[in-house]
Parts: C-alpha cells; sequence; structure tokens
C-alpha cells in the first residue's frame, strides 16, 4: 500500500510539473520602455545609436517594448515639448494581431527639450515615456 501511495504521489507531482504554466513567464522577458535611437535593425528589432541627444531635422527612431501583449493595438507617440501644453502626436498602424514590440521613426524639426509617450491607442494603455533633446 506504501508503494501504491508513494507511485501516486510521484505520478501527481510529474504531472503537475507538465501543466501550462501561467503567462507570467512569458510577459517577464518583455518591460515597458520606449527607447531612441539614430537608427534600427528590424531583424532582430534593435536600435542602433541609441541616445536622447539628437540633430533637429533627422529621423529618430523609437522602439517601443510592451511588457503586455500589444494585441493588435495601434500605436501612438505622443511628443511634448517642455513648456507647451500640446503635444504632436504620431499614429502608426497595427502591423500584427500579437506581439510586445514595435518600431518605425519620427521627426522633430525644431530644437528643445521634449518627452515623448508611447500609447497603445487600444485602451488609451500609456506603455512608457522617455525625455530628450534635439538641437
Amino acid at each position: 500500500m506504501k508503494k501504491l501511495i508513494g507511485l501516486l504521489l510521484l505520478i501527481i507531482m510529474i504531472a503537475s510539473g507538465c501543466d501550462k504554466k501561467s503567462d507570467s513567464s512569458s510577459s517577464d522577458e518583455f518591460s515597458n520602455s520606449l527607447k531612441l535611437g539614430t537608427g534600427m535593425n528590424a531583424s532582430n528589432f534593435t536600435l542602433t545609436g541609441e541616445g536622447t541627444v539628437f540633430p533637429s531635422g533627422t529621423a529618430i527612431y523609437f522602439r517601443l517594448e510592451s511588457k503586455d501583449d500589444m494585441a493588435g493595438s495601434p500605436v501612438r507617440i505622443s511628443v511634448l515639448q517642455t513648456g507647451s501644453s500640446t503635444p504632436e502626436t504620431h499614429d502608426f498602424p497595427s502591423l500584427q494581431s500579437y506581439g510586445h514590440l514595435y518600431m518605425s521613426s519620427i521627426y522633430v524639426m525644431n530644437p528643445g527639450s521634449y518627452t515623448a509617450t508611447g500609447i497603445l491607442t487600444s485602451g488609451s494603455k500609456t506603455v512608457a515615456s522617455i525625455s530628450f533633446t534635439v538641437q
């Protein structure tokens, strides 16, 4: 009888180890962040020339990463110049129905200090913000 109980406990422990884990392990791979750079490598979803100071009138590439699946939401990058109350918005269409990363570029023409905020427009979820300077 002890062998049977021990065998049943072993089977239960093995079976519980095969259960699908919660989705938290995949969401731990990602964080809520917005990074800026002078270029991008779309093949491996990385930015080149990552930084926070850029020349005016040139493309500023961004990489928006969401801890939660973006679930096909379009992306908005809202850019607010320090001292202004009206942000400039850049809207980007959804490229697929799932994923945690979005990369593209924006242009900021006027020198100054800015804050960019990445927003998932479905549900108006703010993901992350970053301060940067245009010279």
